[in-house]
Order: C-alpha cells, then structure tokens, then sequence
C-alpha cells in the first residue's frame, strides 16, 4: 500500500505544484501556516517532528536564512508539504486511514532529504 502511495505522489501533480509554490513567498507563506495545525493532529505523533523540521527548512530558505540549499531537495520538501496539509490527495484525509498516505508520503520524502536536512541542522542554530 505505501509503495502505491509514493507512486501516486511522484506520478501526481505535487512536485510540479512545487515548483510553481516555489516561485512565490506568499504561496510558500500561505503553505507554511497550515503545517502547524496539521502537525497537531492526533495520528501524526511519529512524523510531527520531521513535518516541523521540514517546515522550518523551507521557511529559512524562503527568507534567505539558508543558502546552501539543494533545489531538488527545496522542492520535494514543498511537495512533502503541500501534499501533507491537502486534504484531497490520493487517500482524503476524512475517509479512514486518511492520514496513512500523508505519513507514508512525508517519511519517505524526509528519507530522501535525509542528507540535506542533517547539513541543515548543522549549518542552523
């Protein structure tokens, strides 16, 4: 099943929907500002941490914090996001298990930005 869910998020329209997110500091703004509320939804404990890292990463970057960014790294994290606080995606979030495809979307986007997010937090007070 999580197989048929990272198919369906590289196959789908969120990694271009990033790139056109990414042109934009008001889009990435209005993005941002959903993450918080729904990384507090009950049934996301084990990937709350990695959202916020994630969130944390992308703002720092659209702000100009950081710098020494990876762009394909910028962008599936946008996608990770934008697809996370959709609540139509390839499982809606109101049907049961919901939530399943948006945890295994988001862990095996942080697996990929693995190393970016470590030079991140290295190089980030």
């Amino acid at each position: 099943m999580g197989k048929n869910f990272i198919t369906g998020f590289k196959g789908g329209r969120w990694l271009s929907w990033s790139n056109s997110i990414l042109g934009s500091r008001q889009r990435i703004a209005a993005l941002l500002v959903l993450l918080p509320s729904y990384a507090r939804r009950r049934g996301l404990e084990g990937i709350r941490d990695d959202l916020r890292l994630v969130g944390r990463y992308v703002n720092d970057i659209a702000h100009g914090r950081y710098r020494q960014y990876d762009g394909q790294a910028l962008t599936l994290a946008v996608a990770a996001i934008a697809y996370a606080v959709s609540p139509l995606d390839l499982a809606p979030d109101f049907v049961p298990l919901g939530l399943l495809d948006d945890a295994t979307v988001v862990t095996w986007a942080i697996s990929q930005l693995g190393v970016e997010l470590e030079k991140y937090k290295e190089l980030t007070p």
